[in-house]
């Protein structure tokens, strides 16, 4: 039960933290910041799984593991399995949500509604669609997957290779064709 119950309550400052980071100060690169808070706190759950007792001072013996190294192992992964796809998803889906973006400004619209033209004009809390575009564009280049020559966007070695695997990925999973679906 100590490795279910540590991983929750560091998971629980990992949030925090991460929450306040996003709210107050957005990041060049959320997803490595996200990731390195991630590992900053993975310390904290080893020391504080090594410092405390395994009954916590308040499980009865029923709930303690019997193997520690298990346990520990078990714990490290609760906490990675919280933070991959836990947190990490959750920001993706908020700051990379398309679909979900156009539902929260749809949603916010004064008029209760929006066509199509109001859409990618206010997308983004009235940013514009122009400016998501932009901004993807702008964090492709400043990860170095692509660079801007004689005013067109060329991939990178790097670029090749992770649109290569990915436009794999797509192919295998059957999700390349415009409209396509699980």
């Amino acid at each position: 039960m100590k490795a279910v119950i540590l991983p929750f309550i560091v998971g629980l400052l990992l949030f925090a933290v991460i929450s306040f980071r996003l709210r107050y100060s957005a990041p060049k690169e959320p997803a490595r910041t996200l990731f390195r808070f991630y590992l900053t706190l993975l310390p904290v759950l080893v020391i504080a799984y090594l410092l405390t007792p395994a009954h916590l001072g308040f499980l009865s013996p029923q709930w303690v593991a019997p193997s520690v190294t298990i346990e520990f192992a078990f714990a490290v992964f609760l906490y990675s399995a919280g933070f991959f796809g836990g947190l990490l998803q959750l920001y993706n889906l908020s700051d990379r949500g398309l679909s979900l973006r156009m539902l929260i400004d749809i949603l916010e619209s004064p008029r209760g509604g929006m066509t199509t033209g109001d859409v990618a004009a206010n997308y983004g809390a009235g940013c514009g669609i122009a400016w998501m575009y932009g901004k993807r564009l702008e964090g492709i280049a400043y990860a170095g997957l692509a660079e801007m020559h004689e005013k067109k966007m060329v991939l990178t070695a790097r670029g090749r290779k992770l649109a290569r695997l990915f436009a794999f990925l797509q192919n295998f999973a059957r999700v390349d064709a415009p409209g396509a679906s699980l």
